[in-house]
């Protein structure tokens, strides 16, 4: 029992350690602003409870780190307010809060050998916590080791029908993995000993049925048989910044401005609000051809306000199409200058229905190009120019520019930027210092100045910028780098529609990422994505 203790407190302090550590390493948090904000959530998250202030930033994370350890559900309240501030940490806070949970939970017990026996990779990882949950849980993106799916499944209730935790479960199934033949006695060890703790060895749902029925393979109390009795099923490949390698559809959708005008009667007149049409074009994993659905096409131009119903209409006539497939669908979206400010990801599926139903939550990955960029083939050379030498080289912060108009007048900006990011050669990436919308010089000159040069990637805030939003695309380039920022932003996406609360304030609702590889668009002949938007011959 001391011992166990000692260990536990040893693992207890590490947790401290690295929650304060990632604290320390945001940049949004050390600003002074941002971090004044921050405590102004953690306050507020905390019920009204103040923080002291501190000469550090450091001191002021310990003791933050300290007050809610002491409370309940302190770390997970700090994990909230955080995210308002800095939605890039979330991901790195959520497995360490997780851990720490499960640490009380299993308070008193050594789990060094079964942290062990557990810390690795297993493909079929998903496929195993789908049979344990009876397909009522799926994992979240960081968990992607088996010790990280145990400590998440350990903070679960319990599910209909069975007694033992959808932790102490995990362990009952991976007993019969040959991946895990040697551990099997520290994994019974382990349930054993928790089960007889808790008094949960016998009874409807103990350890005892549960571990009978997988034995006899059976699926274990409160699970559907046919949601596949043996944890050495088909591999299931866990999201990850590699997934799009995974045997995809990707449907390429085109809007395109209807310059047209409208005929009157006996004379042209001016048309009243831009019109687009909206037409698409399908590759499957199977075939280098894109194929063309007349589903995808719309027979007449839709007023820009119409525009995400008929791409809802349009979807869904296209999935009827995939009826028989399994493969998880990619959309591309190929859009004007005028329209890259659309919060295309959040547009509803079903505008008739009374909830928001974003298109997000369907297809986790929409990709946003430029539709200009593809008509421009007088600046595809420097395109892919820019996009070599980027491939070539190792990481580095040259590679971003930051866009910062300093007061002056639009055109003196745009001159100025002009000139810097025609000097360097190396930039990939611009953070735009507006969003590019209707009304906002700024914006759309940048863009237009990025394409001109050949800048294939543009992050902007749809709403406006600030220290949160620069704070959290620091974040992410830090951590992963810009190779990582597309699945680094469909991570805190998904992370800021999970929230409770659905605070709008979460500046990763409202980020943008124009995402141009000119190796995926150009590269193919008849069969690449340009070739459908008029960009090659």
């Amino acid at each position: 029992m001391l011992q166990g203790l000692a260990v536990q407190t040893v693992q207890h302090r590490r947790i401290l350690r690295e929650v304060v550590g990632v604290l320390a390493e945001s940049s949004a948090l050390t600003d002074t602003r941002g971090r004044h904000q921050w405590r102004s959530e953690l306050t507020r998250a905390l019920g009204g409870r103040s923080l002291a202030e501190f000469p550090t930033a450091q001191q002021e994370f310990v003791e933050a780190v300290r007050v809610c350890e002491q409370q309940a559900d302190g770390l997970s309240l700090l994990v909230e307010a955080t995210s308002l501030v800095a939605p890039a940490l979330e991901h790195r806070l959520v497995p360490l809060v997780e851990e720490f949970h499960a640490l009380r939970l299993y308070d008193f017990k050594d789990w060094t050998a079964l942290r062990a026996a557990l810390l690795v990779e297993l493909t079929e990882l998903d496929a195993t916590v789908a049979r344990v949950t009876g397909d009522r849980l799926r994992l979240p993106p960081h968990c992607t080791t088996v010790w990280q799916a145990f400590l998440h499944l350990s903070g679960r209730g319990v599910m209909p029908g069975v007694a033992l935790s959808p932790g102490m479960v995990l362990l009952e199934h991976l007993a019969l993995h040959s991946d895990f033949a040697s551990h099997v006695g520290e994994l019974h060890g382990w349930n054993d000993h928790f089960a007889g703790l808790w008094d949960l060895v016998d009874g409807a749902g103990g350890l005892t049925e549960v571990r009978a029925a997988l034995g006899a393979g059976r699926s274990a109390p409160g699970h559907d048989d046919t949601a596949g009795s043996q944890v050495t099923s088909a591999p299931v490949v866990a999201d990850g910044p590699d997934a799009s390698a995974r045997p995809v559809i990707r449907l390429y959708i085109k809007l395109v401005p209807d310059l047209a005008p409208v005929q009157g009667t006996g004379r042209r007149q001016a048309r009243k609000g831009r019109r687009y049409w909206v037409s698409a074009r399908v590759k499957y994993a199977e075939s280098a051809e894109l194929h063309h659905a007349k589903e995808g096409e719309t027979q007449q131009a839709v007023p820009q306000s119409q525009v995400p119903a008929a791409v809802a209409r349009l979807l869904t006539r296209m999935s009827s199409l995939w009826h028989s497939r399994a493969e998880e669908v990619v959309l591309e979206f190929f859009l004007p200058t005028e329209l890259l400010n659309e919060p295309v990801e959040w547009w509803d599926r079903d505008p008739s229905l009374t909830y928001p139903n974003p298109l997000f939550s369907k297809y986790p990955e929409i990709v946003l190009h430029s539709l200009e960029r593809l008509h421009r083939r007088d600046a595809h050379q420097v395109w892919r120019l820019r996009w070599a030498r980027w491939k070539g080289a190792s990481g580095s912060e040259d590679f971003i520019h930051w866009c910062e108009q300093q007061g002056r007048a639009v055109n003196e900006h745009l001159e100025q930027l002009d000139a810097t990011i025609g000097a360097k050669k190396d930039v990939v990436a611009m953070v735009l210092s507006e969003p590019p919308a209707t009304g906002n010089a700024a914006g759309l000159g940048e863009v237009r100045v990025g394409i001109d040069l050949g800048i294939p990637v543009f992050v902007h805030h749809r709403d406006a910028t600030s220290v949160e939003f620069h704070g959290m695309v620091k974040d992410g380039l830090a951590e992963g780098g810009l190779a990582g920022l597309p699945f680094r932003t469909r991570q805190w996406k998904s992370d800021a529609t999970a929230r409770a609360d659905g605070s709008a304030r979460n500046p990763a609702q409202h980020l943008c990422l124009v995402w141009d590889d000119p190796e995926q668009l150009l590269d193919g002949g008849a069969g690449a994505p340009a070739a459908f938007i008029g960009g090659i011959e």
